[in-house]
């Protein structure tokens, strides 16, 4: 099956492209929303909890609501460092995280996007709704226009992402995707793996990795409020 595998292709990503940096940022996507399987939010934290433990910084969307709260809220209980991104709006509605992560407050949702981009070495699309299918599609997307080498994980806890892998499938036997498209993300049903999982995704043998989008440089100061405007 299409990307089934919970390993599928790993090497295969790191040979294929070899100027991939070192995972220094994770951005994980997920939703808003806990769900209604507890077992979500479990993963969540193991996931949040692992990427604090390996001295990763997260990048998220912002908030404390849903598993996208729990993975940063797991980070932080770890010591790990948490950069949330979300614009203005959205910071007026949802419940942030009051201290320990750095707020970076940006215009729309395309900029915002587009800072988890820069920002990031590596992805994660935890169980969520439409907006985490559409950033991680949009990520999927790029790779395959080769304007990055990142490598890109689904979390697929208990089979979450099936049906949407069944239409990758479907897409592909129709002859809408190709099959390099195969070995441009990966499928974890387990958080322990999911890290491993992406460092495998990487190769570590090039002395100056090459940086084709140069992350903004994020302030120091923790728990901050930085607004980020539109260059120009």
């Amino acid at each position: 099956m299409f990307g089934s595998s919970s390993d599928n292709s790993a090497d295969l990503i790191g040979r294929s492209y070899p100027l991939q940096r070192r995972i220094d940022t994770i951005c994980v996507f997920g939703g808003a929303m806990p769900g209604n399987d507890p077992d979500h939010a479990r993963c969540a934290t193991i996931l949040g909890e692992a990427i604090a433990e390996a001295g990763i910084r997260l990048v998220y969307g912002g908030g404390r609501d849903g598993l996208m709260g729990q993975v940063a809220m797991a980070a932080l209980e770890r010591g790990g460092t948490v950069v949330a991104i979300t614009p203005q709006f959205l910071i007026e509605r949802m419940n942030m995280l009051s201290s320990g992560c750095q707020t970076i407050s940006v215009p729309d949702m395309g900029f915002r996007k587009q800072l988890m981009f820069d920002y990031a070495d590596a992805f994660v699309a935890l169980p969520g709704g439409i907006g985490t299918i559409e950033e991680l599609t949009e990520v999927m997307t790029l790779r395959k226009l080769e304007r990055h080498c990142k490598p890109l994980v689904l979390a697929n806890f208990k089979g979450f992402w099936s049906p949407l892998l069944g239409v990758f499938d479907a897409m592909a036997e129709a002859g809408f995707m190709s099959a390099s498209m195969r070995c441009m993300h990966l499928v974890s049903g387990n958080p322990e793996t999911i890290l491993p999982l992406l460092q495998r995704g990487v190769n570590f043998e090039q002395d100056e990795p090459a940086k084709p989008f140069p992350p903004p440089v994020i302030p120091v100061l923790r728990g901050s409020l930085v607004s980020a405007a539109r260059p120009g």
